[in-house]
């Protein structure tokens, strides 16, 4: 039996339905029904098992209102060998287009930032940890989970624009239980039997209001570059994590003993200054972003062992790209992350915050048409931990593509990639029929 997660956003659905359905003051055209329907397959060499291995489905429907504005409702699927079949709703919003205002309202990927994946100054969707099976399916960093909101743009006569976005309610990131545990096994690990820690929280959001998000943020032009400046209000998408332990004598001191990890959800305020523009023929880029989280007591309460800080950080990405008159594509960027790492949103307990540098590259070719290369890499700056991809995909048919890719860690036992080894070494294929 199919396990359906449609039934909160189905009335999104309807809501779109009937705002169709009550507009035949305009001219409405026939919906378009676009879709892929693919077959994934990947295999971990180094951990000999298979990671993906099943079929999955993209169906996207839209209905243009004339010049007032258009509905969207998309939906995704996955039939695979180890888990049970599903069916969730994507994105489902309507568009309305005014004078001098768009609105989108409904279930939607906002889409901020201007940097090549890694994205600072948009926080308003939720993403899970990297994944190297999700880049070679997709070639890309995939985006990130919907959330109900409003997004307004209003587009002053100077040709600047002032759009403001109101979340209902926090949609946190995918994934975490599970990071939390992987961090009690670790720590149990190191004691004495072995055993993973018990995991306590987070505990869900109140809905008594504080469960809304809100951002906005200002565009214009400065110098031949687009300039975005941006505020955001709402709840981090990871819960801050710490450690609880009892004290016991030993020796001349006293020895930390760790029973638990606790966790708890926490507001931040996020600032954010992003660039786009052009140098000569190549395209340059730049976000830079500040984050406050909201203090937690526990955090800094004796008798614990912090896995998040109270401090604010800074995060920022500086790129460019450009095409060579043979059609070679090379992007590149700096990434730097002073909250710590990009696969791991905990420190180690008790240790101070480590920030992290990464350059990421990557080249894409086509040698004769249906025929494309791609190659990305990723790498930490600090400790020489390399993630590296290749990826070729042949056009069997106008609407039919074949995909094969292999992705590989290289990295000494002290940096972070040694950690996901076992999952990021994989050899993957795809077919894709898209319609």
């Amino acid at each position: 039996m199919i396990r359906r997660h449609i039934a909160k956003p189905m009335v999104l659905v309807i809501l779109a339905v009937l705002l169709a359905a009550v507009t035949p003051a305009v001219e409405a055209q026939e919906a378009i029904l676009r879709g892929k329907l693919g077959y994934e397959l990947a295999y971990g060499y180094t951990a000999d098992e298979l990671v993906e291995n099943g079929l999955v489905l993209e169906l996207d429907v839209e209905r243009r209102l004339g010049s007032a504005g258009k509905v969207h409702v998309g939906f995704s699927g996955r039939l695979g060998a180890a888990a049970e079949p599903s069916v969730k709703l994507d994105e489902a919003y309507a568009d309305v287009y005014l004078a001098d205002v768009d609105l989108r309202l409904g279930r939607q990927v906002i889409n901020w930032g201007t940097a090549d994946g890694f994205n600072p100054t948009n926080v308003l969707n939720p993403r899970g940890p990297l994944s190297a099976a999700a880049l070679l399916a997709s070639g890309g960093m995939p985006g990130g989970t919907p959330v109900v909101a409003i997004q307004a743009s209003y587009y002053l006569p100077s040709g600047a624009s002032v759009t403001g976005v109101g979340i209902a309610g926090f949609v946190p990131a995918a994934g975490v239980d599970e990071l939390l545990e992987a961090v009690a096994v670790r720590i149990g690990a190191e004691l004495p039997g072995g055993a993973p820690l018990p995991v306590e929280g987070p505990a869900a959001v109140p809905s008594d209001g504080s469960q809304f998000e809100w951002a906005a943020r200002v565009e214009g032009l400065l110098a031949g570059h687009n300039v975005y400046v941006s505020y955001f209000r709402g709840w981090d998408d990871y819960p801050a994590a710490w450690v609880e332990g009892t004290l016991i004598p030993g020796g001349s001191d006293f020895l930390f003993l760790p029973t638990q990890v606790a966790a708890a959800y926490r507001k931040v305020h996020k600032l954010g200054l992003a660039t786009a523009g052009t140098v000569g023929d190549a395209g340059v880029w730049t976000e830079v972003a500040y984050t406050i989280p909201d203090e937690l007591p526990e955090l800094d309460a004796p008798g614990v062992l912090a896995l998040s800080s109270n401090d604010g950080y800074l995060e920022a990405v500086a790129g460019a790209d450009y095409t060579f008159e043979n059609g070679v594509f090379v992007s590149g960027q700096v990434i730097y992350n002073g909250g710590g790492s990009l696969l791991q949103p905990y420190k180690k307990p008790g240790a101070a915050v480590e920030p992290q540098t990464y350059v990421a590259g990557m080249v894409r070719y086509s040698p004769q048409p249906g025929h494309e290369l791609q190659g990305v890499v990723l790498v930490n700056a600090v400790d020489r931990g390399v993630l590296a991809m290749a990826r070729y995909t042949y056009e069997l048919t106008q609407s039919v593509s074949l995909t094969v890719g292999v992705s590989r860690v290289f990295a000494g036992a002290e940096s972070e990639f040694a950690a996901i080894e076992p999952q990021a070494n994989l050899a993957a294929a795809g077919i894709t029929v898209s319609f």
